[in-house]
């Protein structure tokens, strides 16, 4: 009885060594690794295919940080592939290469499938490899050549195109200068050559100004900017400036120069400012407002007239 219990025994193991020797060679045979080549040149690329059978696969190759002597330049995401038969596959393909010369051996990647009925999981690893990492080989029929001649170079000098490049520069500046300065000198109005004197000038202009007809909005408008060019005219010729260019603000600073009162001062900021009304803002006066302006001017080249200026430098 005890000897056909140990055969029994015998019998049981060497079956399931048998069976597990067979799954294993069988999940082997299924395990596929394929490289396109194993000979190349340093820095050259290797295509490495892994292929494994999804019945039963638990967990897929994990790639390690770093493998002596090979670079991994590209990983693929494992895919999945379906054959004829319905059968799936995983599929993963990553690129090596390898910057050291000799030959080294790719090492085996774990797979792990799981156990039969109950038992532990199944690690099955992917097949090493052999990769001969050479030189590009030398080419033992290169013979000497003869010596090419020197080639000429032209070497092109600078410095006169600096030269020429500063002179225009400079020519530039001056240009700028001249046209600054020819804008800011303030020109002499042309009336200012007139053979009347500032007084009569400015009232014989004032007499033509009043017998224009301010019932018509385009007169109107040059009715006052003539009103304000003519005063700006009369006190420029006064005080030996140029006031063409400045504001109602700038003109009543001007008028310090002259005995005023301020009620007289006042009344020429009001007829002024009208004149900047019409000129700027499109206002329209009545006949009467704009008459008015006309007798307050004149009123103030009369005061200015006959009071002593503080500006000894008189023309005319």
């Amino acid at each position: 009885m005890v000897k056909e219990k140990i055969n029994r025994i015998w019998i049981a193991g060497g079956l399931t060594a048998c069976f597990s020797f067979i799954m294993q060679f069988s999940f082997c045979q299924k395990l596929q690794t394929i490289t396109d080549k194993k000979d190349i040149l340093i820095g050259e690329q290797i295509k490495l295919t892994l292929k494994a059978p999804m019945d039963g696969l638990t967990k897929w190759i994990v790639l390690p940080d770093s493998i002596p002597h090979f670079e991994i330049v590209e990983a693929t995401k494992p895919d999945t592939v379906t054959f004829k038969d319905d059968s799936k596959a995983i599929e993963q393909t990553i690129t090596i290469t390898s910057f050291d010369s000799g030959s080294w051996t790719f090492p085996a990647l774990p797979v792990e499938f799981a156990g039969l009925a109950g038992n532990a999981p199944r690690v099955v690893n992917t097949d090493p490899f052999n990769v001969h990492v050479l030189y590009a080989p030398a080419d033992s029929t290169n013979q000497l050549r003869d010596i090419k001649p020197i080639i000429k170079v032209s070497v092109f000098d600078f410095f006169w195109l600096y030269i020429a490049g500063g002179v225009l520069l400079l020519l530039l500046i001056i240009f700028l200068l001249y046209r600054y300065f020819k804008k800011k000198k303030k020109d002499v109005p042309a009336t200012a050559g007139s053979n009347l004197s500032p007084f009569d000038e400015a009232m014989t202009e004032l007499k033509t100004l009043a017998q224009f007809n301010l019932q018509d909005a385009a007169e109107i408008k040059l009715y006052h900017i003539k009103l304000a060019g003519i005063f700006k005219n009369y006190l420029g010729r006064k005080q030996g400036k140029n006031l063409f260019n400045k504001t109602t603000s700038d003109l009543l600073i001007s008028m310090k120069e002259v005995h005023l009162t301020p009620d007289n001062i006042s009344e020429l900021a009001t007829a002024l400012r009208c004149t900047d009304a019409v000129k700027f803002a499109k206002y329209l006066p009545l006949s009467n407002q704009s008459e008015e302006a006309l007798q307050k001017i004149k009123e103030i080249i009369n005061l200015t007239e006959a009071s002593k200026p503080l500006n000894p430098k008189l023309l005319n």
